[in-house]
């Protein structure tokens, strides 16, 4: 005790008391914080089958192989006896968009179904999980439940191990730029995007799409690197923890201005230089601004109060 207090009158040691103030809290945030597997996102291939080229006998066998050991052999999930989900949920009424969403960002199948999944490569080729959801649809589906995949909206943008040729690939790349601007060019309302976002998606996906954390443990993932088809998929199917937006609760058109408002942010360059936060959110980037500042108002006071006290 008598070393602590014969120390604590050191003019340095307020110094270090600022300094190990703020070594913990960084410690504390970085111990806290999402990792970047949880974060961030990968770019997956768009070269999606016609209807009339999947195969549904296919399409069983890999549900059978990657699906019914968690969902059941009819989709109708695994229960214990006071209906909570053992390992996954029912799948007959979620609609084919939720199966193409999960398993196209490789979030399903999933090895540890009680955590949730970061974002990864697709487990599988997109001939078996259209042939999937061509079974899902003739043999699972509850009749018409659930949303439709919405084909007519860009998905990510071709890969290319999935062409023989490289001109191939190139020509799926140009038929694939030309939809994609078409799409985020053809939105007449900007306005009305960042209001629908900032409103409904803001809050939990940081006002520029980087995700943050929520409760218990899970995160809302960043969106940067989505598709817009993706995008449109996790509205309508209301993954985790989001809620579901229905095209009743916020119709086509509305999901295409939002889209486009979400695609057109990020492609404005970042203007914060050696001072970038990644876009964190205005809220966070006021609390670590506040945090410096403050920091830098007491290590003025520490320093001018030892000046003084040497000088007296």
């Amino acid at each position: 005790m008598k070393w602590i207090t014969a120390r604590r009158r050191h003019p340095l040691a307020g110094y270090v008391v600022v300094i190990l103030a703020l070594a913990l809290f960084g410690v504390g945030y970085a111990a806290l914080a999402p990792t970047a597997d949880q974060a961030q996102a990968q770019t997956l291939a768009a070269d999606v089958p016609s209807p009339d080229d999947v195969d549904i006998a296919e399409g069983k066998t890999v549900f059978d192989q990657t699906c019914a050991s968690c969902h059941n052999y009819d989709g109708s999930g695994s229960y214990d006896a006071e209906g909570n989900v053992t390992n996954g949920p029912d799948l007959r009424d979620v609609g084919p968009a939720a199966i193409d969403f999960q398993v196209s960002t490789g979030r399903m199948p999933s090895m540890d179904p009680s955590s949730q999944m970061p974002r990864k490569p697709m487990a599988m080729s997109e001939q078996d999980l259209a042939n999937l959801i061509a079974y899902y649809n003739a043999e699972i589906r509850n009749g018409e439940s659930g949303a439709e995949v919405p084909y007519e909206v860009p998905d990510s943008e071709p890969n290319r191990a999935d062409f023989e040729d490289e001109a191939a690939y190139e020509a799926a790349v140009e038929e694939w730029e030309s939809e994609y601007d078409s799409y985020i060019e053809g939105a007449e309302d900007t306005d009305m995007g960042m209001k629908l976002y900032l409103t409904n998606c803001a809050h939990c996906h940081s006002w520029s799409g980087g995700g943050g954390a929520l409760t218990d443990g899970r995160w809302a993932p960043e969106i940067h690197d989505a598709s817009p088809r993706e995008i449109y998929e996790a509205m309508v199917s209301g993954p985790g923890a989001m809620p579901m937006f229905s095209d009743g609760a916020i119709t086509p058109e509305e999901k295409h201005e939002l889209i486009s408002y979400v695609k057109t942010l990020q492609a404005e360059p970042n203007a914060g230089g050696v001072f970038d936060l990644q876009r964190i959110g205005q809220v966070a980037e006021g609390f670590i601004g506040w945090v410096v500042g403050l920091a830098l108002i007491v290590a003025c006071a520490i320093w001018i109060t030892a000046k003084q006290r040497a000088h007296d």
